[in-house]
């Protein structure tokens, strides 16, 4: 008996998927258009995106410390990249946001602005 429940144990400790760490931590934009550094961190086995600072030019933010900081409340993982369904900026169920990691240190980031892809590259700060 104790044999076949350790079996079952490990049968659903194998199948259950692990929390993917891949976008943990903090990211630059390496765009010429604006600089910025964002940061994903686990709340409640969700990952969320935080902004930490933003400058175009016109217009220049920093961290709050509040949930006005949260661009991103949920990614999930689906076909190879995490998908943003409801993102906090625009409270839409459409995609805003994919992203797929292409190295340790190296995050392609397509936004959608009016269906049109954007792709940006991000980059991890040490």
């Amino acid at each position: 008996m104790k044999q076949s429940l350790f079996i079952v144990i490990i049968f659903f400790l194998s199948c259950s998927k692990p929390f993917d760490n891949r976008l943990l931590g903090i990211w630059k934009t390496n765009s010429k258009f604006y600089r910025a550094t964002y940061k994903f961190e686990k709340v409640n086995h969700n990952i969320i995106g935080k902004l930490l600072y933003y400058n175009d030019g016109t217009t220049i933010l920093h961290e709050t410390g509040t949930t006005k900081d949260i661009f991103i409340k949920n990614l999930r993982y689906d076909d190879h990249l995490f998908i943003d369904a409801v993102s906090g900026a625009t409270q839409t169920t459409s995609r805003n946001y994919e992203i797929k990691v292409m190295h340790t240190d190296t995050l392609e980031v397509t936004t959608f602005i009016h269906n049109k892809p954007s792709i940006e590259t991000w980059t991890r700060k040490h």
